[in-house]
């Protein structure tokens, strides 16, 4: 994780939180088994990342890995858009900025108003969680590369989208399937948030090698539309990112 998440490390109530900044953007990343462990000491002050809205929406999580989960979104979130870059007019204690899901489930900044509101997404998966914010429409997905998704190749590409997936990654199968997963659900949380379907709205065209551990892939959307999305291996985990400009 940290060969990709090079910026400083920022510490509070010995949570840490690694970032990676981007051009124009910033993605933030929060180890949940850490976020679990402070929370089942009954830490009130990893829940002053929250504002009260907030407070009242965890809980309604009955589950600890839930929350846990939740949260790490949250405080994800709050990092990056707290990480210079202006997103937010003003200087902003966590607990004074919500986030929370619109009627399609995609987290939006609720609170504090900016003239220029700054964009999120939201994702976790096995011991990460991580955030995205930039002042264009955003998709940022991890996924925890694991054996069993073989069993969902054929609704996760087509032959092609796997055959193209292996000619750049030589490794094991579900490296690339987990690389066209978290791909497609990146372009999902970007462009297609209010559409159904995951796998088959988004098209793989090419994919190409930046350097070693780092693609890019060409996608095609909703019949012409073109997306570009970056994918990073972590260690054993993809994580992918991409951003549009609005309306565009």
């Amino acid at each position: 994780m940290d060969g990709f998440f090079s910026g400083r490390v920022m510490g509070k109530d010995t949570l840490t939180i690694r970032f990676y900044d981007g051009a124009g953007f910033c993605i933030a990343l929060v180890d949940i088994a850490q976020v679990r462990e402070l929370l089942s000491r009954d830490n009130g002050l990893l829940l002053d990342w929250l504002s009260e809205e907030e407070k009242k929406h965890i809980g309604k999580y009955r589950f600890p890995k839930r929350s846990s989960e939740w949260l790490s979104g949250r405080i994800a979130a709050k990092a990056a858009l707290l990480r210079g870059r202006n997103f937010l007019q003003g200087n902003y204690s966590p607990g004074e900025i919500t986030v929370l899901g619109d009627d399609h489930g995609r987290p939006m900044l609720m609170r504090p108003y900016c003239v220029r509101m700054p964009q999120l997404s939201i994702s976790h998966s096995g011991r990460y969680g991580v955030a995205m914010t930039t002042f264009q429409d955003c998709g940022v997905d991890i996924q925890k590369i694991e054996s069993r998704i073989a069993k969902l190749g054929d609704h996760i590409g087509t032959e092609q989208e796997i055959r193209m997936a292996a000619q750049v990654l030589f490794g094991p199968p579900e490296e690339g399937l987990t690389l066209l997963w978290a791909a497609k659900e990146a372009v999902k949380k970007c462009c297609l948030y209010d559409r159904p379907g995951l796998f088959t709205a988004t098209v793989i065209e090419r994919i190409f090698r930046k350097r070693p551990g780092r693609w890019v892939l060409n996608c095609r959307i909703a019949g012409d539309s073109r997306q570009e999305v970056q994918v990073t291996l972590l260690g054993g985990y993809m994580l992918a990112w991409c951003g549009r400009v609005h309306n565009a």
